[in-house]
């Protein structure tokens, strides 16, 4: 039984993710190798709460120790795990998807994604017959609330802003993760914030905000010219961050790689003159850091995989498209909030601002599709449709690319194409997902 996709597990809650499965993997955690000591966090969907208590019992049924520090971003609580050496942490949150579904998410010790070995055999667990032996009396783990400790993270990301920058910011928390913190985090700075979406009720999370959802944000900003420096989307659980600038453009996950790159380059930080993508970043991110010295290496999907090549080869930095970034430092996974005010502290640094610093990086027009299928497998092995992608790759000649894959987290097909103009990017990405059944 495959649960584990390229970030955690995801699915509908109470269909995919019920509170049985969460007990069965509370359980499994709580006595898996004697280490049971594990911190849990959740975003603001209404079915978090059904599933932290079906984690929990399990934890504790099964002699573990469970300690929560309630709403959260995923990388805080990546970074406490580290901190006071948690076994694991769990993160019950289905990122950028509608307030339906959910998922699991689970660390180990360091703040990396457990190993795939591990996923395996909770899989291997979950789909026997066999259930283990729970603890009675004595035996059974206690819960500890340490919701207090969100303050510590909130010193550590405010940290990565030296200040001496004002500008007026407008940052929509997806009324997600982020509504816990970010008030928090630009208090007492430079900082003229503007915050929206951080009203969570449980249903509202991602709806028409955040980072799934930029238009909202663009518009606010191009009908207040010369009021906003900067826009600022989390999804949401915080950790990919996207930003709009003055005019509203769009300044994504690449615009983030380029812009730390070129300044981590100029004053000679940058380890190996690398910086890690994944196939999905445009491809004028590459011609444009090698104009600067810059090597772009690029990953399979998934931040796992940009943080694995990170680690194994010590790059400093790497991230997607889609707003991961992630730093060779403490905690080595996507935090969107730290990479807020990283952005903001090299923009202090160089003393201009975001679309500024970028300009050289000239994009590809580029076009995704996202295509909801029954059977995502089975869609990706269509012949018709393998035929057409290698009949529209030579018809681009070389001047552009495609990128057909299965979605990591949801029941979709993803058709991105860049060519040299909008309009064949756009024609060829509509002519493919026709082929998409």
């Amino acid at each position: 039984m495959k649960l584990f996709g390229t970030d955690g597990i995801r699915g509908p809650a109470n269909v995919l993710l019920t509170p049985g499965l969460s007990f069965d993997i509370g359980a499994f955690l709580g006595q898996y190798q004697k280490k049971n000591k594990i911190l849990i966090a959740y975003d603001t969907r209404r079915s978090g709460i059904v599933i932290f208590a079906s984690l929990v019992a399990g934890i504790l049924s099964s002699g573990g120790e469970a300690s929560s520090i309630g709403v959260a971003p995923t990388p805080a609580l990546a970074y406490l795990c580290k901190k006071y050496n948690y076994d694991y942490g769990i993160m019950i949150s289905a990122s950028h998807n509608p307030f339906q579904d959910n998922g699991i998410k689970i660390f180990d010790t360091n703040g990396f994604k457990i190993a795939e070995s591990i996923e395996e055999e909770i899989e291997k667990y979950i789909a026997s017959d066999t259930r283990l032996k729970l603890k009675t009396g004595g035996e059974i783990g206690k819960f500890t609330d340490k919701s207090e400790l969100i303050y510590e993270y909130v010193d550590y990301a405010k940290k990565a802003f030296r200040g001496g920058l004002k500008l007026n910011l407008l940052i929509d928390g997806a009324n997600g993760s982020a509504s816990s913190v970010i008030h928090h985090i630009v208090a007492g700075t430079s900082l003229n914030a503007t915050i929206i979406n951080v009203e969570p009720d449980g249903v509202n999370i991602n709806a028409d905000c955040g980072s799934t959802h930029l238009d909202k944000l663009q518009d606010t900003i191009k009908k207040s010219p010369g009021k906003y420096d900067l826009g600022v989307a989390f999804d949401g659980d915080a950790d990919r961050v996207l930003f709009v600038g003055p005019k509203g453009e769009v300044l994504d996950g690449d615009h983030v790689l380029y812009l730390l790159g070129k300044h981590y380059k100029k004053i000679d930080t940058l380890t190996k003159d690398t910086v890690v993508a994944t196939v999905m970043a445009n491809y004028g991110l590459g011609a444009a850091l090698s104009k600067l010295g810059i090597k772009l290496v690029a990953t399979s999907v998934g931040d796992k995989h940009v943080q694995r090549e990170m680690i194994e080869h010590d790059y400093l930095i790497g991230g997607e498209q889609s707003g991961h970034t992630i730093f060779n430092g403490y905690i080595k996974t996507g935090d969107g909030i730290y990479t807020m005010m990283k952005v903001l502290d090299v923009l202090a640094a160089e003393k201009t601002t975001f679309s500024e610093y970028v300009k050289e990086f000239i994009k590809f027009p580029q076009c995704l599709l996202n295509i909801r299928v029954k059977d995502k497998k089975m869609a990706m092995t269509d012949k018709t449709l393998l035929a057409e992608i290698k009949k529209s790759e030579a018809k681009l000649g070389g001047h552009g690319r495609i990128l057909v894959r299965a979605s990591g987290t949801e029941e979709l097909v993803r058709v991105m194409v860049e060519a040299e103009t909008e309009a064949e990017a756009k024609a060829t990405a509509e002519h493919l997902a026709s082929f998409v059944k």
